[in-house]
């Protein structure tokens, strides 16, 4: 299981880090103003991709572990999850259509706009949930690091041209649709799979079972990317490219925080429930910890602000710099609601943690769209704070107001 855990880590500090080497790449060969159209487009993708991840990531491992080596079984669930995705794919189709009819940098650019299709049909198919229930992450592990390195070594290598940026989704695209199908060849050469037709009813009822954990996927996945979305529609690219150096900086902060998630949850989930007092200790501790490694990282953001802007985009703007001194904060703050929610997972209280982000995206929604009007991309930042302080405050508040699972109290044997 901790190999899993680890290996499930790996891939997403892979896929994180991927788009991250590209950018000072990106900046310096496309400008500062391409890279902002492509960061715009990049969120956009992200936003409606969350829809071909549904809630499989949480549910396709264990349903598999479930049916266990019967093959006939595990080879109706897979082709049930692929064929459902398909269906998924025609309405993300509207979306993407709607955005680019709005968006005039996009609708007056049609190779590139094009190329935003095959990225996003190649986002409807990923493999990664079944090899985790398997118990064969390492294989996917390894197909995914070498298909990402070979896409930037050709990236780099053919696209040196500032108008090549256009091209620039359809290697993404290529490289994740041959991920796919090397996945799918090795479940079909070693794991004897064979897709089986899936009639609409069984569809339907994928669909219903991870219904609710897929609102809570939509509404992180907006926070994440509404900030770059809404920039778009107000300011030109260039500024948005400029907001975007400094935001992925602390997006991968804020990444160490997931990858952090996986050893304290199980850590928390081997203590258990019913050992309460132990367990809120625990929690206690993981929040002291927090408070002071994420503390320190964000002073260390305000010291060097300069130095890692330059190591993103080749460049030091004062622009990306101050950006990223006034957002450094976040990963702190972000980092304080993880015992909370923690706590909230293991006693069942889901609900607690759903509406805390459905109500920040709500919140951060009007704020950004009020304040980057009057204040442009300072106004984006103090929405973006407000919201991960308002979201932070409501899960501990969910905790505090609740005797038995307040870990700030005293824990007295």
């Amino acid at each position: 299981m901790f190999k899993n855990i680890s290996l499930s880590f790996g891939i997403n500090i892979v896929n994180l880090l991927f788009p991250l080497f590209l950018i000072p790449f990106y900046i310096k060969t496309f400008g500062i103003e391409n890279y902002g159209l492509i960061a715009i487009s990049m969120a956009l993708i992200n936003l409606i991709s969350v829809i071909y991840d549904y809630s499989w990531y949480a549910f396709a491992p264990i349903e598999i572990k479930k049916i266990g080596d019967n093959s006939n079984l595990l080879n109706q669930y897979i082709s049930k999850v692929i064929t459902t995705k398909v269906y998924i794919f025609i309405p993300t189709l509207l979306f993407l259509g709607a955005f680019v009819f709005f968006f005039e940098d996009l609708k007056n650019q049609m190779v590139f706009s094009l190329s935003l299709l095959i990225f996003l049909f190649s986002r409807s198919q990923n493999n990664l949930c079944f090899f985790i229930g398997m118990n064969k992450v390492n294989i996917y592990f390894i197909i995914n690091t070498v298909v990402k390195i070979t896409c930037i070594v050709l990236i780099i290598v053919t696209l040196n041209k500032q108008e090549d940026y256009q091209y620039v989704f359809y290697y993404l695209g290529i490289t994740d649709i041959f991920l796919f199908l090397l996945s799918t060849l090795y479940l079909i050469t070693k794991c004897r799979f064979r897709y089986k037709v899936s009639n609409l009813s069984e569809v339907y009822n994928e669909l219903k079972l991870g219904f609710k954990l897929f609102l809570t996927n939509v509404t992180i996945c907006a926070l994440l990317n509404s900030s770059t979305l809404i920039l778009g529609l107000f300011l030109d690219n260039a500024t948005v490219g400029i907001y975007n150096v400094a935001e992925k900086i602390i997006m991968l902060c804020k990444q160490s925080i997931s990858v952090l998630f996986q050893g304290v949850y199980y850590k928390a989930c081997s203590i258990g429930i019913d050992n309460t007092t132990q367990l809120n200790r625990f929690l206690k501790l993981i929040f002291i910890l927090y408070l002071g490694i994420y503390g320190l990282g964000a002073i260390f953001i305000l010291f060097i602000p300069s130095q890692l802007i330059q190591i993103f985009s080749y460049t030091a703007t004062a622009e990306s710099s101050k950006y990223l001194i006034m957002l450094a904060p976040l990963p702190l703050i972000a980092a304080l609601n993880q015992s909370a929610y923690i706590s909230l997972i293991l006693h069942h209280k889901k609900n607690s943690y759903f509406y805390s982000h459905l109500f920040g995206l709500l919140l951060n929604i009007l704020l950004a769209t009020v304040l980057c009007y009057f204040f442009a991309v300072y106004g984006i930042i103090i929405a973006l704070i407000l919201t991960e302080v308002f979201i932070t405050l409501y899960l501990n508040f969910s905790i505090i107001y609740n005797k038995k699972l307040n870990f700030f109290k005293p824990q007295i044997d």
